[in-house]
């Protein structure tokens, strides 16, 4: 059994796939919130009008289907073929011992962006954003507050921006996590899913199961921090409902 003071040993992690992961994480919650900043704006213009059509019988939020996918084996090698075709640019992952930090996370942005795409989570952020703006429009203290011509958008932003952004990370987490191991594969990333596949193939079983032990940590800590928030969010929302 592989106890967790093993797997952070200096000597036997490797740092720089944690790294290389997290760079390409942090960059996909940047393209996520950024979604979801702009879902705030344009879908609350498309769905102040027809506010009434996709709220449910119960009261309850809508929930609407996630879209047609287009995975991320799909995706990546196309992106790569394209951005030297077109421009010569190399989206291969550069080797850590011969590029500087900012080389690093430059090129952590390619592949955290078609992850993005590849998980759903761009079309998720969509949907959940025109369903939500729609529902909330339909509430009785909406129409009260804005026949009062109070800024009714300005006040259910934030909230509407929350659980639009909570609501799509919780759906397509599962996804990102499986899609993961494909980015970092196709794209050279030496992260954790690249590894754990690597060590896989090598039938080296300690080293593969660390790297994958601490993906589901990473996996799990996310979750986490998403159902307290939820939790945290549901509170506020008796207050709207």
């Amino acid at each position: 059994m592989i106890e967790l003071t093993e797997i952070f040993n200096a000597e036997s992690f490797n740092f720089d796939g944690g790294l290389t992961t997290a760079l390409i994480l942090a960059w996909l919650a940047i393209f996520t919130l950024s979604a979801t900043v702009a879902g705030m704006f344009f879908c609350n213009q498309a769905s102040s009008i027809k506010s009434t059509a996709l709220t449910k019988r119960d009261g309850s939020a809508p929930r609407s289907n996630v879209p047609i996918i287009v995975p991320s084996l799909a995706l990546a090698p196309i992106a790569i073929f394209a951005a030297w075709a077109t421009a010569r640019v190399n989206l291969i992952f550069p080797v850590f011992e011969f590029t500087d930090t900012a080389e690093i996370v430059v090129a952590a942005i390619a592949p955290a962006f078609l992850l993005f795409i590849g998980s759903g989570l761009l079309w998720r952020v969509v949907a959940l954003s025109r369903s939500e703006w729609a529902y909330w429009y339909s509430k009785p203290f909406v129409r009260v507050e804005q026949a009062f011509g109070k800024n009714v958008q300005r006040r259910l932003a934030p909230m509407i921006g929350t659980r639009v952004l909570l609501q799509s990370a919780s759906d397509c987490l599962p996804l990102v996590f499986s899609e993961l191991v494909i980015i970092e594969s196709i794209f050279n990333a030496p992260g954790l899913g690249f590894w754990s596949w690597e060590y896989a193939k090598t039938r080296d079983i300690g080293s593969a199961a660390k790297s994958i032990a601490v993906l589901f940590i990473a996996y799990g800590l996310i979750n986490l921090a998403i159902y307290f928030a939820n939790k945290n969010l549901g509170k506020k929302l008796t207050g709207y409902v």
